[in-house]
């Protein structure tokens, strides 16, 4: 059975789902730039919320920048990188923003772990709980401060949604979403 891709068929789920922004691929600066331009205009004369929005997607961009197990080579950086895909969506009261990822099936309990515990967090345990992790000697595989999770639950005010799909042995798919209401930013 010969499948073809349909745009008018992507272009409809996008629209069912309010995704007003979806992307796939290597995140670079530039495309950074983009989203951020985006976000601003978007969010009309809420600038806080802006730079909350643009800060998740930051965060999430590195996620898949150095922990996804699927790489491409980056001429601009002269090395491989991470590939994934980035959404925002809408609703009249929240934007929502999520990436996508593969990641090594043997991480994912640990992902699960953490991100479960950092569910349990009220705002202030939050904040104590990034105030020690700071603390920490940086682990040997983490290629940040480690604290990429507690700062999304942080600047987001709400829980992290997540799923980890195994696609194979080897690998499973992370999806992780982060809601931050329209209201949050000023």
């Amino acid at each position: 059975m010969n499948r073809t891709f349909s745009h008018h068929g992507f272009y409809n789920k996008l629209k069912k789902h309010k995704i007003s922004l979806a992307f796939q691929g290597m995140v670079s600066q530039e495309i950074l730039s983009l989203i951020g331009l985006s976000l601003k205009r978007k969010s009309g004369d809420n600038e806080m919320l802006a730079r909350r929005l643009f800060a998740i997607v930051v965060e999430l961009a590195q996620n898949i920048y150095h922990y996804s197990a699927d790489k491409a080579y980056s001429e601009k950086d002269k090395t491989n990188v991470g590939v994934g895909i980035i959404t925002i969506s809408e609703s009249p009261d929240s934007y929502t923003v999520s990436s996508g990822n593969l990641i090594e099936s043997s991480k994912g309990q640990r992902i699960k772990e953490k991100c479960d515990y950092i569910n349990t967090l009220d705002a202030e345990a939050l904040k104590q709980f990034y105030k020690e992790q700071r603390r920490l000697p940086k682990p040997e595989e983490s290629k940040g401060a480690n604290l990429g999770f507690i700062d999304l639950a942080r600047k987001s005010s709400n829980p992290l949604k997540f799923s980890i799909t195994p696609v194979s042995e080897q690998h499973s798919f992370f999806t992780l979403s982060v809601k931050i209401k329209k209201d949050s930013g000023e």
